[in-house]
């Protein structure tokens, strides 16, 4: 593998001060609830006023909407419904027989109350909104929640208040940070406490999902954006430019990644980079990303698959001649782009995949946001007399040899009760 460009640093997923600052204010929450809450509102929002969204606010921001955002939205959450809908094929309830007078079975049933963050820092976020809140809708969560961070004007992004609108989520907080993370989980004064906890947020944000995840259920910790594209001669430079470019403008973190097994192919990407430093409004953003996080490399394509499985990105994008082919083969990362004609954005917003990805390598042992994020398996347990007189024997001797009397206790006085 030969590099042309390699990244400089590497991103440290929690400083001992955030942990220490996040520490304290889950520590304050539990001890002094809702005014440790509007205590920390206060002094890191700088926000004072109504905590819940009144749903006359969010219809008037669904209302302000130009047509052709609400178009954007409303077929943004159709297709990422169409998909998140048909994953519930796979949670059909089943019972196995084991043996004559034995049968387990397996159920799913979703978490009664969820919420879902939507970050609104450098950029407000209406589409992790639908990545979060859709998902939840199609695995039947019965109560949803929205929360977002306050803005100067005393309630929530418009945008985001436009989408939660269009969603259906009636239930809505100006919360934001690890005091909106806690009350969540915790409970605290008029915030119910929830089951799980989903969506991307900023360190104090991801610590607090840390700190708090034996208490709740998360969907994973998330990092800054990743994109690793593995290309060959037959992709467009200049979208290879705008494709790390579009990754690169999420945060001065963002880490994009090239692997190219045409040497002009790659050459050309990063003319074509450089140019578009000089018009895009984000590129201060874009370059800070590029310089620090970005790596460009030629290598073989084997090696570009085996380094792709060895870093399990967030976003795999493949433009290959034979893509489908290759994607068999990669066998660790957050969501897969296939082809020439598929870059990330299509996914951030519209293609119907789910944008919320595991990150610094976690997609070797976890997956993305999904239907089943929401749905606990079930399982069960039911024997007749004839099963339960079969399995005592064995039952009883594996108890006893673990020493657990009761155990054996309790299958004995069930066998040979025909």
């Amino acid at each position: 593998m030969k590099f042309i460009k390699e990244a400089s640093s590497f991103y440290k997923e929690s400083s001992v001060e955030v942990q220490n600052t996040v520490s304290q204010i889950i520590k304050d929450i539990r001890q002094e609830g809702w005014e440790a809450v509007k205590k920390y509102a206060l002094s890191l929002d700088k926000f004072s006023g109504s905590f819940q969204i009144s749903n006359e606010e969010l219809y008037e921001a669904e209302k302000r909407l130009t047509s052709s955002t609400r178009k954007a939205l409303e077929r943004s959450i159709r297709n990422v419904r169409t998909f998140h809908s048909y994953q519930k094929k796979l949670f059909q309830p089943f019972a196995c027989p084991i043996e004559n007078g034995v049968t387990a079975a397996l159920r799913f049933i979703p978490v009664e109350r969820a919420a879902v963050y939507v970050p609104a820092g450098r950029y407000p976020l209406p589409s992790t909104a639908v990545m979060g809140v859709v998902p939840a809708q199609e695995a039947g969560v019965s109560e949803i929640v929205l929360l977002s961070p306050p803005t100067k004007e005393g309630s929530i992004s418009p945008i985001i208040a436009a989408t939660a609108s269009l969603l259906g989520v009636s239930e809505v907080w100006a919360l934001g940070g690890a005091h909106g993370i806690a009350a969540m989980a915790l409970g605290a004064g008029p915030v119910k406490k929830v089951d799980m906890i989903v969506g991307p947020g900023n360190a104090y944000v991801t610590e607090a999902k840390r700190l708090l995840s034996g208490e709740v259920g998360i969907d994973g910790l998330a990092g800054p954006s990743e994109v690793l594209i593995i290309a060959d001669e037959t992709a467009n430079p200049l979208w290879l430019a705008a494709d790390i470019a579009a990754q690169s403008e999420h945060d001065p973190m963002a880490a994009s990644t090239l692997l190219c097994t045409d040497e002009e192919t790659a050459l050309k990407t990063l003319w074509e980079l450089e140019a578009l430093f000089k018009t895009l409004d984000t590129a201060e953003t874009i370059k800070q990303a590029w310089k620090n996080n970005g790596t460009l490399a030629i290598c073989s394509l084997d090696e570009a698959i085996q380094e792709s499985n060895r870093r399990a990105p967030e976003h795999l994008q493949l433009c290959l001649r034979s893509g489908e082919n290759i994607l068999n083969l990669c066998t660790a990362y957050g969501a897969a782009f296939v082809g020439n004609m598929s870059p990330v954005p299509f996914g951030d917003y519209i293609g119907g995949t789910n944008h919320t990805l595991p990150t610094q390598g976690r997609a070797r042992f976890s997956g993305g946001l999904w239907t089943g994020t929401f749905l606990r398996p079930l399982t069960s347990l039911t024997l007749n007399s004839i099963g339960a007189s079969s399995l005592s024997e064995d039952g009883i001797t594996l108890a006893e040899t673990e020493g657990l009397k009761a155990h054996s206790l309790s299958m004995a006085l069930r066998r040979n009760k025909l």
